[in-house]
């Protein structure tokens, strides 16, 4: 009869931002070792709070499935001599442990059959535990006992039950048992697996995380009924989720002459000490002076929590209105000079550097890009100046969170224009992946400008992502730049604007010089077209498509984009397939007769070396659509050049079908490459096709 299986690694309070990620290591790892140790089970289920993470294995089989190995060994001649095993035939079954009566023949060879010995589940599961919690990592982990074994906090229990029988074994210097603990100081003895979420729920303890979210979320709504609105955020919701076990949510007010400060610093505040933002019910969603403050824990002593968290909270409020009226003594211009102090990166100098260099990539790409949008120059200019300014401030010294928001809050005040106080703002985003760009062209452009800068500088002095380590988020710095490009159709040439980012790197007025600058574009390129990969196949680019753009040409990212969306959206005709197999059957031609070596290109065909129907045919077809193409690919319509490559269809298959290209007229055959030479010229400037694998070999790998 399959049973169930329940593991509890019971530990210290672990950070709320490691719980999701050690979620899904146990979900893969467990399913991982439980497959391996040939073990079969219904379903896993995976959940945490901060004081436990909870593995539950539903009806795994009573011990391991059998495994038939069948080894093959010598040719029946080498193993049999008139019936009788040779030393071939005993030395091999003496290798892997059978007997020789019991070697098979198989198609002329002999085979050993092995079975491996079918363990029963409780006597392989200590060691497969062991392993689950051992594998676990986390951003940082520390040795906490004797054992020198590495967790994110120290384990304080191990509960581990298969069916109602305990798992006996010892990690991290703590011995398994069938006890858990109800907030660190209460025993609870759990009898079988089944019985588990139960006792702990009648404890006040939600171990489901949906759950205990969806009671966070009643919880805190119920609070504020006759009051207004939460300022909900999912963010701070998944926070607060991971920092409880049972969700008690109290009314707190704050004293309302906080409210005169912006409503940015405000909810900012509130945030940072977990608590939830509270808004009126009009359209505005003006900050009122309640908040909601969460409990760990069954309401009790709600005065003295209320109290309390009104302290804290009052306290941090009267820092922040310190700083803000402290900040806004000044105008945001007088503190650029202060940038001077602040050190942006050893090597790089410091953020008053950066923002002259941000200042002279801003101008190279007003003037260097197409936008379909006006550019003030002077407010690109004002915007440059001031948009890292904000970071001389206490304000965002003390919440860095803010910086750019603040920035904008102090430029409106100091009556600055409408787009620079907005692009203060804007020019850090997008803060997140799939976070709001910069609105205003000038934003944007001083956005990218800044980005490029931060990545060609940190890549130029050597410090470049490797694996999952990106301690200076350069990989959301390329996806920011890609994004903006695209979404704000920004055309500009990657290696022209990295060697402007290389040649304004200047530190006291002097030139940072660097060994390789052709080393350092290419590295930059590389990155962001592996960046620009992965944002193509998020938007359901196949990768044969994306091969085929990208291998043919990247210095471009939106026309790189442009030319990737028209072949994912042209390959849907029924033509296009056809026409992209014979372009590739050109590629080779032209390969294989290595006419660019050969000089061919630069000639061109004679129309009166055209001897058959079908190569006439063809070279007038193209001649009629050469100079529409010429139009289509100079506004980068790359999707009306395909459908002109797709219209060709007909006369190249008949080309094929009825020329012979290599005829023994030299001049006839080097006339014939030529016309398809200047056909695939005119296409490969868009994708190279021969990367495109056909549908039906496609389906086959399926």
């Amino acid at each position: 009869m399959s049973r169930d299986i329940l593991l509890e690694i019971g530990c210290e309070e672990i950070p709320a931002g490691y719980l999701p990620a050690a979620i899904e290591q146990i979900k893969a790892v467990s399913e991982q070792e439980l497959k391996t140790a040939r073990l079969e089970f219904r379903e896993i289920n995976v959940c945490a709070t901060l004081r436990r993470l909870v593995l539950y294995v539903e009806d795994i089989s009573e011990q391991q499935k059998i495994l038939k190995t069948e080894i093959s060994g010598p040719s029946e001649s080498a193993a049999f001599s008139e019936g009788k095993p040779t030393p071939a035939a005993i030395g091999f079954a003496k290798k892997y442990g059978v007997e020789v009566s019991n070697l098979v023949v198989k198609n002329g060879k002999v085979c050993a059959i092995k079975n491996e010995l079918a363990l029963k589940t409780e006597e392989v599961l200590p060691a497969i535990l062991k392993k689950i919690i051992s594998s676990l990592t986390f951003p940082k982990t520390m040795k906490w006992e004797s054992s020198g074994f590495r967790f994110v906090r120290p384990v304080r229990w191990v509960l581990a039950l298969y069916g109602k029988k305990v798992i006996k074994f010892q990690i991290a210097d703590v011995k398994s048992s069938n006890i858990t603990y109800i907030r660190y100081y209460k025993k609870v003895k759990i009898t079988e697996p089944k019985k588990y979420v139960d006792i702990l729920r009648n404890k006040s303890v939600i171990v489901e995380q949906n759950l205990r979210l969806e009671m966070l979320k009643k919880a805190v709504f119920s609070q504020v009924k006759n009051k207004g609105e939460i300022l909900e955020s999912n963010e701070i919701l998944g926070t607060v989720n991971n920092l409880i076990e049972f969700p008690s949510a109290i009314l707190c007010k704050f004293d309302e002459q906080f409210l005169k400060l912006p409503k940015e610093i405000i909810a900012n505040t509130l945030k940072r000490q977990k608590n939830f933002v509270v808004v009126d019910n009009n359209k505005t969603k003006n900050i009122i002076s309640f908040f909601i403050g969460v409990k760990d824990g069954i309401s009790t002593n709600v005065e003295t929590i209320r109290e309390g968290y009104e302290k804290v909270v009052t306290a941090r409020l009267e820092d922040a209105e310190f700083y803000f009226k402290n900040d806004t003594k000044t105008k945001l211009e007088e503190k650029v000079e202060k940038l001077k102090g602040i050190i942006f990166q050893e090597k790089l100098g410091t953020i008053y550097d950066k923002t002259q260099r941000i200042k002279k990539l801003s101008m190279w790409l007003n003037n260097n890009t197409s936008t379909h949008q006006h550019v003030n120059t002077s407010t690109l200019e004002r915007l440059c100046l001031l948009c890292k300014a904000d970071l001389a401030t206490e304000t965002v010294s003390e919440f860095p969170e803010l910086q750019g928001i603040f920035g904008s809050i102090c430029a409106i005040q100091d009556k600055e224009d409408e787009l620079v106080a907005e692009g203060i703002e804007q020019h850090w985003w997008p803060i997140l992946y799939d976070g709001k760009i910069p609105v205003s062209s000038e934003a944007s452009i001083v956005s990218v400008a800044d980005k490029i800068d931060t990545l060609v500088s940190n890549i130029a002095i050597g410090i470049i992502p490797t694996g999952s380590a990106d301690p200076h988020g350069l990989r959301r710095t390329a996806v920011g730049i890609i994004r903006i490009a695209i979404e704000k159709e920004l055309s500009f040439s990657l290696s022209e604007i990295t060697s402007q980012a290389i040649e304004n790197m200047l530190i006291d007025d002097k030139p940072l010089k660097f060994e390789n600058n052709e080393k350092i574009i290419l590295q930059v390129k590389d990155f962001l077209k592996q960046r620009l990969s992965t944002y193509f196949s998020n938007k359901d680019i196949k990768n044969d498509e994306i091969d085929a753009v990208l291998s043919v040409k990247f210095d471009d990212i939106y026309d790189s984009y442009n030319r990737v969306v028209a072949v994912h959206s042209i390959r849907t005709l029924p033509d296009f397939e056809p026409i992209a197999t014979s372009f590739k059957r050109i590629g080779n031609i032209l390969k294989q007769a290595r006419i660019s070596e050969k000089g061919y290109e630069k000639s061109e065909v004679r129309e009166e070396l055209l001897k058959e129907n079908e190569e006439k045919t063809l070279y007038k077809v193209f001649l009629d659509i050469k100079s529409e193409i010429d139009k289509a690919i100079g506004i980068n319509d790359y999707k009306t050049v395909l459908q002109y490559l797709v219209s060709l269809r007909k006369p190249v298959d008949s080309f094929f079908e009825k020329i012979l290209i290599m005829d023994k007229d030299e001049e006839v055959k080097n006339n014939r490459l030529l016309l398809l030479s200047a056909i695939y010229n005119q296409f490969i400037q868009i994708a190279d096709f021969s990367k495109l694998v056909p549908t039906e070999i496609k389906e086959l790998k399926k």
